[in-house]
């Protein structure tokens, strides 16, 4: 019964795992909790004038924690098509060339396998899928931010603001409309993104 167990196991993960191949990894991807793509028809440049300081904060991979990433995980459909492949050709390997006389035992190390590589695929998947998103941010992820001004601003200059950004220390070239000027350590709001410059205005303390 086992074989048929192992049998079905690996079919059910060839096709899930060909189709994802065939789909295009991530377009084709169908996790449950639909990780939010970023857009990109409003990327900033990120080697032209923006410089990310990694010294001063560092990119949260997973963004919640281990809890998070299990429970993630286990509602992650490219978890289970890499256990169930797995499982299934582990099963079917130890049975057919009889290397374990227990079927039990048999069992146990399918379950060890297709368990262990399920999660290691999900964490080097979420871990690519975390990198990418986190390397190229739009212009909404600006706007509405509050930054601190390292290079004063004056109007028709362009001078340079640093603010937090999903976790991390961002610096960005800044210019304003505002008669008056900007100075060092001075709080701004940006309020547009003008390709790769943020044009700020004061914050409203009101």
């Amino acid at each position: 019964m086992l074989v048929y167990l192992y049998l079905f196991a690996l079919i059910v993960g060839g096709v899930l795992l060909g189709a994802s191949i065939l789909l295009g990894g991530d377009h084709g991807d169908a996790d449950a909790d639909a990780d939010v793509d970023v857009d990109a028809d409003a990327d900033v440049d990120a080697h032209a004038d923006v410089h990310v300081d990694h010294s001063h904060g560092s990119m949260d991979v997973g963004g919640h924690g281990t809890a998070d990433f299990f429970l993630w995980t286990f509602r992650s459909i490219r978890f289970w098509t890499f256990f169930l492949a797995f499982f299934g050709l582990t099963g079917l390997a130890l049975t057919w060339l009889g290397l374990i006389e227990s079927p039990l035992v048999g069992l146990a190390l399918s379950l060890g396998m297709g368990g262990v590589t399920g999660l290691a695929a999900a964490a080097v998947l979420r871990r690519l899928s975390s990198d990418e998103s986190g390397s190229v941010a739009s212009a909404n992820d600006y706007v509405g931010k509050t930054a601190r001004v390292v290079v004063p601003v004056t109007k028709g200059g362009v001078g340079k603001v640093r603010l937090q950004l999903r976790g991390t220390t961002v610096d960005v070239l800044a210019t304003t409309d505002d008669d008056e000027s900007y100075s060092s350590r001075e709080e701004v709001l940006i309020i547009e993104m003008d390709g790769t410059r943020a044009r700020i205005a004061r914050v409203d303390t009101k």
